[in-house]
This record gives structure tokens, sequence and C-alpha cells, in this order.
């Protein structure tokens, strides 16, 4: 699988998130760190498909518990990606593997399609 460089891992807040990618007004990607461990998923809620985020790198509950969509208030599992709560209860966020090699945070050249 041919990987691109997402950013380094200190580039990325401990318990915080960030959106990446960026194609047009839009981050393709959220993604959140939780100490050595980063999790990434498609920047596309599953109820309406629309971006999670209310403003640029703010994904999360105010705890940092978990991702939030503003839209309609879905709430997702970080580790998982399951919407626990809200309007599209029991489906998930589309996730994006992430490796971590060297300080870098890699995830595939070719990101999945929302649409298959």
């Amino acid at each position: 699988m041919n990987l691109q460089r997402l950013c380094r891992l200190d580039e990325l807040p401990d318990g915080g998130s960030r959106g990446l990618l960026r194609r047009g007004g839009d981050d393709q990607l959220c993604v959140v760190r939780q100490r050595d461990e980063v999790f990434a998923y498609l920047n596309d809620c599953p109820h309406e498909h629309r971006p999670l985020e209310y403003r640029q790198d703010r994904f999360l509950a105010a705890d940092g518990s978990h991702i939030v969509c503003y839209a309609h208030s879905a709430h997702f599992d970080i580790r998982s990606g399951l919407c626990f709560a809200g309007p599209c209860t029991g489906e998930r966020l589309v996730p994006v593997p992430v490796t971590l090699r060297d300080g870098d945070v890699w995830v595939p050249a070719v990101l999945p399609n929302l649409f298959d």
C-alpha cells in the first residue's frame, strides 16, 4: 500500500484533534491523538454526509472524550468511530488506517471512497 505523510506526531495535540488534508474549504480527515495512538476518519458524518467540525480542528466534545458532529449532535467513539448517540446511532465513521513511523503519521495515499 502506498502511503502519504500526514504530519509529525508532535504536530497533533495530545488529547486533541485536527482536520487535515484540506480540499476546497473542508478537511478530508478528522484526526485524533490520544498519547501515542492516532485515530483518523473521513471528515464525513454518516447522518447527512456533512463535515463533522463546527470550526476548523474542533471535532471533540468539550471534555475530549468523543468526536461530535456539530451539525446534528451525533456522538462517536474515538477508538471505533461508532455513533453511540444522535440521529445516526449504530452507524460508524469511515476509518482511515494510520501508520506511525519515525515520529511521522502516515495514511494511505488513496483514501476510502465514501460511497462504495
